[in-house]
């Protein structure tokens, strides 16, 4: 069973700015919003202020989870170049102290 929670929000001047092109229905904003919830399985419903910022909120919440698994990965691909790159600096100064007491 999913539990819901009722909270009281205070939308300040920019936040409020920053919402209204969702609310309305004519603005491609909210076509795309409309879109976005439809992809996950959500609706707008009765399209109430709190049915669109409950659908932002999700939004906004997804984005930033891939925005952080994007940048976890670069970190692990850059630790792994690093390693290698490493791995070959060992491998050829062994190289190199081994081909001088070849030479000698």
């Amino acid at each position: 069973m999913v539990a819901t929670r009722r909270i009281s929000l205070t939308l300040d001047v920019l936040d409020q700015q920053a919402i209204e092109p969702f609310v309305d229905p004519s603005r491609p904003e909210h076509a795309a919003l409309e879109a976005w919830a439809a992809l996950h399985g959500l609706t707008l419903r009765d399209e109430s202020d709190a049915a669109i910022i409950r659908t932002l909120v999700r939004a906004g919440a997804e984005a930033l989870l891939e925005k952080a698994l994007e940048d976890g990965y670069a970190r692990l691909a850059a630790s792994r170049h690093q390693d290698q790159t490493e791995r070959r600096a060992i491998r050829d100064h062994a190289l190199n102290r081994d081909g001088e007491r070849l030479a000698e």
